[in-house]
Parts: structure tokens; C-alpha cells; sequence
């Protein structure tokens, strides 16, 4: 009978699987389609950290009963709601996944395998497709300070390398770590609000002489999710604000805290300009008094609903 038992126990959670997700109903649902069909299904912990959605899709576990939904109140951008995610985890693998990515069966747990299996790696990832089957995975260098001043805006602007060269910085799509490795950098740097922690993660696991693994065997299908996009100016300040002070936090990480002040010196100085010039002004002003606050976007204040 004991041994009945044992072979009738679920298997133990390996993998938890967490998606920060904002007003992207359609796509979640896909995703979640995707992860409920999976043959590990029994070894994976499905986490929405929902950022306050108002399309439906922060009541998904009513649609999806064997998924974790963590409701936040207001938009509180990125890093925020995965360390949320990260630290409600009770898996030994955390596979962060952007709900505009449908996974193929069996790939969360086979990604945690091959990081097993690979000491070179502190992290693994899929290669992910369009509906044609045409890779959208693309893969960066960490950037030198220049480049982090002229992409300061939006990272994923920066040039892109072959993905069988060396490389640092990955997409955001889908990522699998184990959660000792989180855990031991102290968690997402909250520094970071929507912006520039996926930069922050690629420095970390490059300064422990480490890599990300690309498996190109094992695929996720790409369609886009869900953006904020808005003509108010106080919410393009909030997005670009954010981006500055990613810039400058990664730029006082890598280069010195010298480097990280004046690129926010000229910044505000820019804004200013901009202020006083009349161009622009509404975003402008947005501009430079989030700028001389550090503001990133964590939900201390609600600019999206």
C-alpha cells in the first residue's frame, strides 16, 4: 500500500512559470491554452501577475482555475511584479514569460533540464517564432556607455547580433533561471520600473562569468500582446522618465557613479531646454520633474487607468 501511495503522488513542482501581464486578454489566453495542454502541466506552477488590468483578463483564473492570479491595483511596471511573481514561487526554476508567447508542449520542463545539464549557463531560453515560423528571437551585446546614452529610451533599440556569436542580452520573451540565482542577487533590482531590468539581468549573469543558453530546439509562437499608447503627455513622461532612470542606474552600475549622475544632469538639463523652448511643454514639464525625482514606473502613483 505505501508504495501505492508513493507511485500516485503528484510529481513535485519544478518549474513555476511567471507572466506580468497588463490588459492583454487575448494573448494571456493563448499562453495559458498553451501552458494548460503542456505534458508537464503536473511539474509547473502557472503565475499572472495582472498590472492592474481593466480588459477582463485579471479574473483569466476563472477561465483557467489551476492558475495563480496576483491583482495589483495600479500599473507598477515591470520589476516590481516579477519579484511579486518570483517570490510567491515555489518551484526551484522560475521561467518568466510574456503573455504574447505560446510555448510548445513540454518546453518549460525540458528548458529546466537542459540548464541542469549546461554549467556554463546561469540561464536558458527558447527560441520563439512567428505564425510563419520565422525566428523573432534577437540577441544584443550589453551596451557600452555610448550606447546606452543613445538607447537610453527603449534598450530593445540596440543593434542586434547573429544568434550563433556571442551575446549577452536576450529579448524579455521567455527566460528560465533557477531561483537560488535570483535569490542571490537579492531579486530584480527595484531600482528598475518598466525599463532596462532586462539589461540589469544580462550584467548580472555575464559578471558571474556566465551565459544564456539559446535551445533552438525547443519553440514558443510570437504574437504581439497589448501596449500602452497614449497621447497624454503626463503618460509619455512617465514611460520615458522611467527609460532615463533605467539608463542612468545601469550606466552608475557599470560605469561608475559618475556616469550614471551626469547622463541624469543632462537629461534634466534637456528637459528644461525643452520647457523653456516651448516644445512640448505638457511633456516636458512631466518630463523634468520625474526626472529629478528618479521616477520609475512601480505603482506608487496610477497614470494608466
Amino acid at each position: 500500500m505505501p508504495d501505492q501511495q508513493q507511485a500516485e503522488a503528484p510529481p513535485s513542482l519544478v518549474v513555476s512559470i511567471v507572466i506580468v501581464s497588463y490588459n492583454n486578454a487575448p494573448a494571456l489566453r493563448r499562453c495559458l491554452a498553451a501552458l494548460e495542454a503542456s505534458p508537464d502541466r503536473p511539474q509547473t506552477e502557472i503565475i499572472v501577475v495582472d498590472n492592474g488590468s481593466r480588459d477582463g483578463s485579471q479574473a483569466i483564473d476563472s477561465e483557467f482555475s489551476g492558475v495563480t492570479v496576483l491583482r495589483l491595483p495600479h500599473h507598477c511596471g515591470l520589476t516590481k511584479p516579477r519579484n511579486i511573481g518570483i517570490r510567491t514561487a515555489k518551484g526551484e526554476f522560475i521561467l518568466l514569460l510574456s503573455p504574447a508567447v505560446a510555448l510548445e508542449p513540454g518546453v518549460p520542463l525540458k528548458l529546466a533540464e537542459r540548464l541542469e545539464q549546461d554549467t556554463t549557463a546561469l540561464a536558458v531560453m527558447p527560441l520563439i517564432v512567428d505564425e510563419s515560423g520565422d525566428t523573432v528571437t534577437k540577441v544584443r551585446r550589453l551596451p557600452s556607455a555610448d550606447q546606452a546614452k543613445r538607447y537610453w529610451r527603449d534598450p530593445a533599440g540596440l543593434p542586434t547580433v547573429p544568434l550563433d556569436t556571442d551575446w549577452d542580452l536576450h529579448d524579455g520573451l521567455a527566460i528560465l533561471l533557477r531561483k537560488r540565482s535570483i535569490q542571490s542577487i537579492n531579486f530584480l533590482d527595484e531600482k528598475y520600473g518598466e525599463y532596462w531590468i532586462d539589461v540589469e539581468l544580462a550584467y548580472q549573469i555575464r559578471r558571474a562569468g556566465k551565459k544564456i543558453a539559446l535551445q533552438q530546439d525547443l519553440r514558443g509562437a510570437y504574437q504581439p500582446a497589448g501596449q500602452i499608447l497614449s497621447r497624454d503627455s503626463a503618460i509619455r513622461a512617465c514611460f520615458a522618465a522611467d527609460a532615463a532612470n533605467g539608463a542612468a542606474v545601469y550606466l552608475g552600475k557599470r560605469f561608475g557613479f559618475m556616469s550614471g549622475l551626469m547622463f541624469r544632469i543632462q537629461m534634466t538639463l534637456i528637459a528644461l531646454l525643452q520647457m523653456l523652448t516651448f516644445q512640448d511643454p505638457g511633456y516636458a514639464a512631466a518630463m523634468l520633474s520625474r526626472l529629478t525625482s528618479s521616477y520609475k514606473i512601480d505603482g506608487t502613483t496610477n497614470q494608466f487607468n
